[in-house]
């Protein structure tokens, strides 16, 4: 190739041609010396391509050799091709076999063998020469050759499969072999079958005594899923003291299992898992043979290692992570683990460095923040004798040191020592979990000594309920031996605080072998526990150990209590069951509760003091309360086992709770037959004493009444201060005899059982004298004297059992001659003072029925069918009867009451019969009664029959006499929406008080009460229809809608009473004046077209009714009307009007067009200074009239013609002040005097004699 210089630049342009022509004459030159580089590699390549292909038939041996030369194996294949491949040319063997020579079989079988061939170096030397060697899907089985059978097979002297393959790659000359697919067996010692590997691919490089090699092959499922291998190394393969280089494993998914089984090394198969899988990491580092170090990471799950004994548990790791080193520092060796993670993730990783001899005699390590769990599981696996398999243990070890030497003595060559952190006990159910502890652990061998400490642990058992413990101090030191199979925990010091709870104990547990029955030797003192925190913690199944009454504690406090435990300790049977078990102690109870079984209640604040030996027990108690009784003082022994109890004591308490607990449990009825019936009350005083014993019991029981009160029947009074002594023996009533206050009298009670037709009935026989008006006070009656005296009684009550034929019943039957009981009520029950009038009773009722008779001598007679409700006495059907003749039982339900009453109270008895319809021990009412006499107030009607209903849905009530009749009708609960309805067809009231009738109905229906008069009338004259509605509430009174409507007038109003204070308000409108006051009893002395009486009234609410006590206005308006004469005869004056007053004997009257007046009332005035009557003259009128007096004291000015008041005057207002101002000007300007005597006058006398004279 020629080279043109470049020349020298001329002139000042040259140099920018130059440099504009030298790139790309440049360019050229460089693209031609590539083109020709590239042409002429290619003619190489294709020569050598062509010599190849022409020679590859001519040198089909020189290729055999060649693949025997880099292999050293021998090789036979079928058929053979040549191919320009991705690296150049290759020759390619078909259904290759390669074996060692001299072998009887084929080592690798392959479908291809590809040997690249290196063309340029057979350019170079003109003879073949191989590149890489490639095996397609091969099939390699390391056990075919002769030198691998007997290894495959086993047998004595032939050379081991690792040894036979080095040998075999110590022929390999240089060079590269690839391995694409395929599969790999591995001949395993005693196994019939070798082990097959799946390679992905694998490659083997040497240059010189420099070996690489690569390898992923896929596992058996035994195995795992696959493994990666990594090896760079110098040396021959032959003479492994030599080599030196790195290994590097990668195993995925593996199962540990299988690896352990291809490991023939018993020393490391012990320490290798037999299960469990999991991820290895492994690099390595070796000079002349020897390991230098090791490190590596580890993911691995379900760790299973075997037990060192056959009758140990395995050791399991259900999680293992973690990088780990090995070195070797000069003689020993020293393993590193950090970042581990053993078991469950932990906040710090773990820890573990261990130093070793390398000939094993003597180790030394620390292992940081490892999880207790697994190091008491390794504990175990190292020491099964431990006791260990009996407790769950959790928590963190924060530091473990271990170091053994061979060369110590036996007991002493394993020194460990462990500090524990967050530390949990619990059963291995985890029924039983303390918490919050720590403690250090240190030993030799299998003696330890482990210290316990906590400040705040808590403590959970897993029972019906939950059962916590928070806040427990504990303090213990115990010393754990193995020794011989056997094992023991003793302690002398264990103790238990939490707040003023104190539980100390000392002793050991042990066993002398495996298998062997455990044996105690323990003494536990208890103060200041609870009871019920103790139950809970102990369990049902330990407080039935102590016997029934144990197993009922539920609550109190143990002052102190002691107990000693010797022998064998067995936990499904009592603590004395075994033989030769010691077990003894004392507990001190205080304000305890023992719960009560059906019948029994339970007992509260209980003191006593329990001892017992074995099963025996034994109980001082001091005090307590049993269901409502005080426990005075009492002792119980019994057995354990259930055998027998005997109980003795002395309590003190209510008589009535006591029967009422008797019958509400029937099965006692055979320790007080028939009591359960009686209905005693007040305290007594019991002695106890009874002795349970298979098959029968003995019981005795003493009581004491010390003023009790007795109810011998529901609804009668009680007998109070009831003295005596009641036995029983044996379940049977003893005869006694009780003594009381009855009814203000004193009483003698006999008690005894008594034969009555086949059955044992409870007899009282009673014999009393009774204060009448405290009899009248226990029925509920006021104490209004009109009965007074005593009577003497006797009575039998007998209590009958229940029987086949039904159940339980009572009788009683009681008499009174009541001599001496003054009666002062009308018929039929008056009576006087020493007249004999026999009172008889009889009762007969069961569980829920009964009848009454009663007869009060020839008077009365009443029968009456009783039901129970409850503690009450309902009668559902009856009849009274004021005769001396049996009444009839209905045969419909209701209380008929019938005959004739000479006097009858109409409210007292409207309220009566009101609230007989809402009594729920009666049933409807219907009465049919005439009275001599009906009583209102102070106002009495003759001859009035009443009929009346009551329920508790309402009532009614017909009245009918000569003055009145009328009907009452009340809902069953009277209110201001649904007031009680009274309607008179007629009503003459001659005088105020007569109103009493309406006013006493009304007071009896209250809250409200709608009254309707059809017919008033007032003293004979009908005044029209009267309506009210009334409503009253505690001292108040209101009277709203109040309307009377006559034929001339109508009178609209409302009245309330409240405060002490009555308030009227009311409008009469008349259309006829005359007619008004006629109807109203007044004279008609003036008649007017319409008129107007207004007025607001006021007085005392209590004061009785009169003109003196009212206050207030009125104010009076006439319009269009005449003055007139009226005769005297045609009634009282109406005084506020003064007119006809004035003009008394006038005729013909005088006509106005209005007349008005306002009053004031006050202390029986009526005041007025404005009456103005503007007619035929002009009147003004002012003074009073005298409402009580019935007189007047007024002065009037009459003005006629010119005197009269101008419009503009009027327009002041026409007053008695105005017209005798108006006269004063008059005299002032016409200057005479002469007739103003005239127009003054002065209204004096009486209502009936007016006087009138000129004003002074």
């Amino acid at each position: 190739m020629r080279v043109t210089p470049a020349e020298p630049a001329a002139g000042p342009v040259a140099p920018a041609a130059a440099g504009a022509a030298c790139p790309a004459r440049a360019g050229l030159r460089w693209a031609a010396w590539v083109l020709g580089g590239a042409t002429i590699l290619g003619a190489v390549v294709l020569s050598a391509w062509e010599l190849a292909a022409a020679r590859v038939p001519q040198h089909r041996a020189a290729l055999e050799e060649l693949i025997r030369q880099q292999t050293g194996l021998s090789v036979s294949f079928s058929q053979l091709g040549v191919r320009w491949g991705w690296y150049g040319p290759e020759a390619v063997f078909h259904s290759v076999a390669l074996g060692e020579p001299g072998g009887r079989g084929a080592l690798l079988r392959a479908p291809q063998l590809i040997v690249g061939l290196d063309a340029w170096r057979m350019v170079r030397s003109g003879r073949l020469e191989a590149g890489r060697i490639t095996l397609v899907n091969p099939d390699i089985d390391l056990g075919a050759g002769a030198g691998l059978a007997g290894a495959r097979a086993g047998g004595a002297g032939h050379e081991p499969v690792p040894s036979a393959g080095a040998r075999l790659l110590s022929r390999w000359r240089d060079g590269r072999i690839d391995i694409q697919g395929g599969t790999l067996r591995w001949p395993r010692a005693g196994a019939p079958s070798p082990l097959t590997l799946s390679v992905r691919h694998a490659q083997l490089r040497r240059l010189a005594s420099a070996w690489t090699a690569d390898a992923l092959v896929l596992l058996p499922a035994s195995l795992g899923a696959s493994a990666h291998l990594a090896l760079q190394m110098t040396g021959d393969p032959a003479r492994p003291a030599g080599l030196t280089g790195t290994l590097s494993f990668e195993g995925r998914m593996l199962e540990f299992a299988g690896w352990r089984a291809l490991v023939e090394y018993p020393p490391l198969q012990r320490y290798l898992p037999q299960a469990g899988r999991g991820n290895l990491e492994l690099h390595t580092e070796f000079a002349q043979g020897s390991i230098l170090g090791a490190d590596g990471t580890v993911l691995a799950q379900a760790l299973e290692w075997r037990a060192p004994l056959a009758a140990a548990a395995a050791l399991t790791v259900e999680r293992l992570s973690g990088a780990w080193r090995l070195a070797r520092l000069g003689g020993h060796w020293r393993f590193e683990a950090h970042a581990l993670e053993i078991g469950a993730p932990a906040s710090a990783p773990t820890t573990l460095s261990v130093d070793a001899a390398t000939d094993a005699a003597w180790a030394r390590g620390t292992l940081q923040s490892a999880p207790l769990p697994v190091v008491a599981a390794i504990a175990r696996w190292y020491a099964p004798q431990l006791p260990l398999a009996q407790v769950a243990l959790s928590g963190a070890v924060r530091e473990l040191t271990f170091d053994w030497n061979a060369r110590r003595p036996g007991g002493v060559r394993l020194r460990t020592s462990a500090q524990l952190e967050n530390l949990t006990l619990a059963t291995p159910a985890r029924d039983m979990v303390l918490t919050g502890l720590t403690g250090h652990v240190a030993g030799a061998d299998a003696r330890l000594v482990a210290d316990l400490q906590a400040h705040a642990a808590q403590l959970t058992l897993a029972r019906e309920q939950r059962v916590s413990l928070d806040n427990l101090a504990i303090a213990a030191r115990l010393a754990i031996a193995a020794d011989g199979g056997g094992w023991q925990v003793s302690t002398d010091d264990l103790e238990v605080r939490r707040a003023q709870l104190s539980v100390t104990a000392s002793g050991a547990i042990g066993a002398a072998g495996a298998g062997r029955q455990p044996q105690i030797n323990a003494h536990v003192a208890v103060k200041d526990a609870d009871v019920a925190l103790l139950a809970r913690l102990l369990g049902a199944r330990a407080l039935a150990a102590f016997g029934a009454p144990a197993a009922q504690l539920t609550a109190g406090r143990i002052a102190s209590a002691d107990l000693e435990w010797r022998g064998p300790l067995a936990a499904a049977q009592p603590p004395w069951t075994p033989g030769g078990t010691g077990f003894r102690g004392a507990v001190g109870l205080r304000d305890a509760t023992l719960a009560g079984s059906d019948p029994w209640p339970d007992t509260q604040h209980l003191d006593a003091r329990i001892e017992w030996h074995g099963p025996s027990m034994h109980a001082a108690i001091d005090g307590g309360q049993v269901g409502t009784f005080q426990l005075v003082a009492a002792s119980a022994e019994w057995d354990a086992r259930g055998r027998a109890m005997h109980l003795a004591g002395r309590v003190t308490g209510s008589a009535q709770q006591a029967l009422a607990w008797l019958r509400q449990h029937p099965q006692l009825s055979a320790y007080a037959s028939g009591l359960q019936d009686v209905d005693l009350r007040g305290d007594t005083l019991l002695d106890v004493d009874m002795l349970v014993r298979q098959p029968r019991e003995r019981t005795r029981v003493t009581a004491v009444l010390d003023g009790a009160q007795l109810r011998a029947v529901a609804g009668l009074p009680p007998i109070d201060a009831l003295r005596g002594t009641l036995a029983f023996t044996a379940g049977h009533l003893q005869p006694s005899t009780l003594t009381g206050q009855w009814l203000g009298g004193p009483v003698s009670l006999g008690v005894a059982e008594r034969r009555e037709t086949g059955v044992t009935a409870l007899a009282i026989f009673g014999r009393g004298l009774v204060d009448v008006r405290q009899a009248l006070l226990a029925a509920g009656a006021s104490d209004d004297a009109q009965l007074a005296g005593n009577a003497e009684w006797s009575a039998l009550l007998t209590f009958l059992p229940a029987t086949d034929a039904g159940g339980p019943r009572w009788r009683v039957r009681a008499d009174s001659n009541l001599i001496g009981v003054a009666s002062g009520l009308p018929e039929p029950f008056g009576k006087a003072p020493g007249a004999l009038l026999p009172l008889h009773v009889e009762v007969q009722a069961g569980a829920d029925a009964g009848q009454l008779r009663l007869s009060l001598g020839d008077r009365l007679h009443a029968w009456a069918a009783l039901s129970r409700s409850g503690e009450l006495w309902r009668i559902e059907r009856g009849t009274v009867r004021l005769a001396s003749t049996a009444p009839t039982p209905p045969a419909e339900p209701g209380l008929l009451l019938e005959g004739r009453i000479s006097r009858l109270d109409l409210p007292a008895y409207l309220a009566l019969w009101r609230q007989i319809g809402r009594d729920a021990a009666l049933p409807a009412l219907r009465a049919r009664l005439t009275t001599s006499q009906l009583i209102v107030g102070e106002r009495s009607y003759p001859e009035v029959s009443l009929a009346a209903q009551a329920s508790r849905a309402g009532g009614q009530l017909q009245l009918q006499s000569a003055d009145f009749s009328g009907t009452v009708r009340w809902p069953a609960a009277v209110s201001g929406a649904h007031p009680a309805l009274v309607q008179l067809a007629r009503l003459n009231l001659a005088q105020p008080g007569d109103a009493a009738l309406g006013a006493g109905m009304l007071a009896a229906l209250a809250p409200a009460a709608q009254l309707s008069i059809d017919a008033l009338q007032w003293q004979g004259h009908p005044i029209g229809r009267f309506d009210a509605l009334l409503a009253a509430q505690a001292d108040a009174l209101e009277v709203s809608e109040l309307h009377l409507a006559g034929d001339n007038e109508d009178t609209r109003g409302t009245l309330q009473c409240r405060d002490g204070v009555c308030r009227l308000q009311f409008s009469l409108d008349s259309r006829n004046a005359a007619a008004t006051l006629s109807a109203f009893g007044f004279r008609p002395e003036l008649d007017a077209s319409h008129g107007r009486l207004q007025g607001e009234l006021q007085w005392p609410q209590q004061a009785p009714t009169s003109l003196a006590t009212l206050d207030g206005r009125l104010h009076m308006q006439l319009e269009q009307g005449v003055t007139r004469a009226g005769a005297p005869s045609a009634g009282v004056p109406f005084a506020l009007l003064a007119v006809p007053a004035l003009t008394k004997g006038m005729s013909p009257g005088l006509s106005f067009s209005s007349l008005t007046a306002d009053f004031v009332l006050h202390d029986g005035q009526a005041t007025t200074s404005d009456l103005h009557f503007d007619g035929d003259a002009e009147i003004l009128v002012r003074g009073r009239t005298g409402l009580l007096a019935q007189d007047y004291d007024e002065q009037a000015w009459i003005l006629r013609g010119e005197e009269r008041l101008p419009a503009a005057l009027r327009r002041l207002g026409p007053t008695p002040k105005v017209a005798a101002v108006w006269l004063s000007l008059r005299e002032l300007f016409n200057g005479s005097a002469a007739d103003r005597s005239r127009a003054a006058l002065r209204l004096r006398g009486t209502w009936v004699e007016p006087i009138v004279t000129p004003a002074e």
